[in-house]
């Protein structure tokens, strides 16, 4: 992220981010500032698409949102940076494998010493000059076998680096693809399985169930974001307990949360977010600090199903727009795209 503009051209791109702010009702704090900068700009082809993307099709911008973009296209994360991730891993793999194909080499190749020595040995009883040799070659082998049984410890010691090495990586590679707070996928891991499903099958049908905790802003301001953390940490395990492996549970705002069902209909995804509702509903919390019972969590839910004409920002955009109706329609409720039309 290099800039080289001029002080005017700064002046004039900073009085745009600040009509583009007041727009979308986001606050001017750095990290919303300089994705709006960036787009204002219009640099990067890719984060200015996104948003574009999500401007079409009416899909919120907050600032779970802008952190997000910040993170994948204004840190020193870059393509780059991942190829070199799975690079070494896959370094790891083949150093781990060589290992094992060298260390299976040397043992046969002892066996074999052995086995050629004391065919010498056998015929060489009559023969001074050939038992003399045979006597010389049995020394070496035996200073070959201790040379190489260090060299064996050595390569078992690179092969359960390597596995270590490889391991790390991946746990690496896998909370790159997490929530820290709530556990739960991120936009990235989103992205990513969203690829894989839609490789697999273009046309694939995948229902989306938008969460939305009710009044937590309010809850928030008054018991505090600690007490707040620990309370979405205790919702998202409870929404992600409705979700098997297929599915891929999301947290994608604040305190909002997304449940995406590949070859699920609209029937099944809403007895799904049916149980989600009264599963958070029966969730009840207790201040460690005084033993206070917390107010009941109570949480709105839009169910939608993809549909093979619209992009994927245009459904998300929908699937928002349903559960915005569920709020209108009193909270603590679970509302379908089939409502909209009525």
């Amino acid at each position: 992220m290099k800039y080289q503009d001029s002080l005017q051209q700064a002046s004039e791109k900073a009085s745009q981010v600040k009509v583009f702010l007041q727009r979308v009702r986001l606050a001017a704090h750095p990290v919303n500032y300089a994705v709006c900068y960036e787009y204002i700009s219009g640099h990067n082809a890719a984060l200015c698409h996104i948003i574009e993307q999500k401007l079409a099709a009416q899909a919120p911008l907050d600032d779970f949102v802008m952190a997000d973009l910040y993170s994948r296209f204004l840190t020193d994360h870059s393509p780059q940076q991942e190829q070199l991730l799975q690079d070494a891993s896959g370094i790891a793999t083949r150093v781990a494998a060589y290992t094992d194909v060298a260390a299976e080499q040397l043992e046969q190749y002892l066996h074999q010493l052995d086995g050629s020595v004391l065919q010498l040995q056998q015929h060489s009883v009559a023969d001074p000059i050939l038992s003399d040799i045979a006597q010389q070659l049995q020394q070496s082998s035996v200073q070959f076998q201790l040379s190489q049984q260090q060299i064996q410890q050595q390569l078992l010691t690179a092969n359960q680096q390597s596995q270590q090495l490889r391991q790390e990586l991946e746990q690496f590679k896998q909370q790159r693809l997490l929530d820290p707070l709530t556990g739960l996928y991120n936009r990235l891991a989103m992205q990513n399985q969203l690829d894989i499903w839609f490789t697999e099958q273009p046309e694939r049908r995948i229902a989306a169930i938008a969460v939305d905790l009710d009044h937590f802003q309010r809850f928030n301001q008054e018991y505090g974001s600690a007490v707040g953390d620990v309370i979405l940490s205790k919702v998202a395990r409870k929404i992600s307990s409705y979700v098997q492996s297929s599915g891929l549970p999301v947290r994608s705002g604040g305190e909002e949360f997304l449940i995406l069902l590949p070859d699920v209909d609209l029937r099944s995804a809403s007895e799904i977010a049916e149980q989600v509702r009264r599963g958070v509903e029966k969730l009840r919390f207790v201040s460690s600090r005084n033993k206070k019972t917390l107010p009941k969590i109570t949480i709105s839910l839009g169910v939608s199903v993809f549909q093979p004409s619209e992009n994927w920002y245009q459904f998300l955009g929908r699937t928002a727009a349903v559960l915005s109706l569920a709020k209108q329609r009193g909270r603590n409720q679970v509302a379908s795209e089939t409502m909209l039309a009525s």
